[in-house]
């Protein structure tokens, strides 16, 4: 039998009279209920991916992909651990820093933050801090210069060349008892890398300065981060450079740090997929039912085209080709429509802040104040492949039952 006859009547039993129309409107919600479960499907695995990726940029931005501390009586081989670490192939900079926390003060307001001690060429490559800088300029971050985020700013409601205090936990002794050590700066710019923490809770000030807060000596460095040219080389380098420390020093990669903030968006990302995955398994079943209904109205139909010689084979392909564009068509629009709305999601996002005057997506609670994704074209093939599979495994039975039939039972009465 010709397979366009086959596909002609399949989509023949697929438009219904006006009498049949409950049979056609249930199929149009199976098709509504796997689109709409795909497009669901991709725009939430599309965002966690770029949840991830977007956590990992600021992190890594702000911080090294690997962090040493080095024991404090080995504080004085510093230099020669940072230049060995750096001749490491995988290495692509390292910075030795100074980080404390301190009190920040402005005329307005005053706030706890932590403070990190940096030499200026050091700062230049954050590209976090250099592409973020939305106000002020790195080339004058020298003598008592502060580079701050934008909502530590707006919090204490400060603007470049504007001056601020930092006082510290480590003090001076006088003749009056022991004073907090406190040094004024001035703002020479303002960061806004769209993380909360990051541009709320971070201030960056030259090294020599942060040595005279904490009474250390201008070498001093409280910790060593390294930079690498490629994230896939983290575990080589991390072992290579535990390797030349040895005892001197503890390393920590950004994954170790971050290790149950990770793992959380792991485990959220597979129960995600796993509980989304059940429209498209809800859309399944419906297209089972609606299959089923198709086959008992056209019952006289199928004995007739068995009279007619119609094999059991070709009457159940008929009804897995019913089955099967449903499935099809449902997902393939389903992933168009899931590819376009995680393009342009934050477009949508700001679109609805203007239209109901309000933040959708606030920052001090989600990190980000853009909601960020991030296509993987492998997820969405599987997203792909369990739509059409429950699609095609859903007719199956229905497809059965209508094969089963026999012409002379069902014309007897004719």
């Amino acid at each position: 039998m010709s397979f366009r006859l086959e596909t002609f009547i399949a989509f023949r039993y697929l438009k219904s009279r006006r009498d049949e129309s409950f049979i056609s409107i249930s199929s149009l919600f199976s098709f509504l209920g796997i689109t709409i479960g795909v497009a669901t499907l991709i725009v939430v695995m599309s965002v966690m991916n770029g949840f991830r990726y977007e956590l990992v940029n600021k992190i890594v931005g702000i911080n090294g992909h690997i962090i040493l501390y080095l024991n404090g009586n080995s504080e004085n081989k510093h230099s020669k651990v940072s230049n060995d670490i750096e001749a490491l192939e995988e290495v692509e900079s390292v910075s030795k820093e100074v980080e404390m926390h301190a009190m920040i003060s402005s005329t307005s307001n005053s706030s706890g933050i932590l403070v990190k001690g940096i030499n200026k060429v050091d700062l230049f490559e954050r590209s976090s801090i250099s592409n973020g800088l939305i106000k002020g300029n790195l080339s004058n971050f020298d003598q008592n210069s502060i580079v701050i985020g934008t909502r530590l700013a707006s919090f204490l409601r400060v603007g470049i060349d504007e001056k601020i205090t930092l006082i510290t936990a480590s003090s001076t002794t006088t003749p009056f008892g022991n004073i907090p050590n406190t040094l004024e700066f001035v703002v020479k710019g303002i960061f806004d890398v769209g993380m909360y923490n990051f541009d709320r809770n971070i201030a960056f000030i030259p090294k020599e300065l942060s040595t005279r807060l904490i009474g250390k000596n201008i070498d001093y460095a409280s910790h060593i981060e390294i930079f690498l040219s490629d994230l896939k080389y983290l575990n080589k380098a991390a072992f290579n450079i535990d390797k030349l420390v040895g005892n001197n020093g503890k390393i920590f990669t950004w994954e170790s740090i971050h290790k149950e903030l990770f793992n959380a968006l792991k485990i959220e990302k597979k129960v995600m997929f796993l509980i989304l995955s059940l429209i498209i398994f809800v859309a399944a079943f419906n297209l089972i039912s609606s299959i089923i209904m198709i086959v008992k109205d056209k019952e006289r139909g199928i004995g007739i085209l068995r009279s007619l010689g119609f094999t059991k084979i070709e009457i159940l392909r008929i009804f897995i080709f019913i089955g099967s564009f449903v499935g099809i068509l449902g997902t393939i629009l389903g992933t168009i429509l899931g590819v376009l709305v995680t393009i342009n999601i934050a477009r949508i996002q700001l679109f609805l802040e203007g239209l109901l005057g309000g933040s959708l997506f606030a920052a001090e609670v989600y990190f980000f104040n853009i909601i960020p994704s991030k296509i993987d074209i492998t997820e969405i093939i599987s997203i792909i492949s369990v739509s059409l599979t429950l699609s095609l495994v859903s007719t199956i039975y229905p497809a059965w039952r209508a094969s089963k039939i026999e012409p002379a039972n069902i014309l007897r009465y004719e």
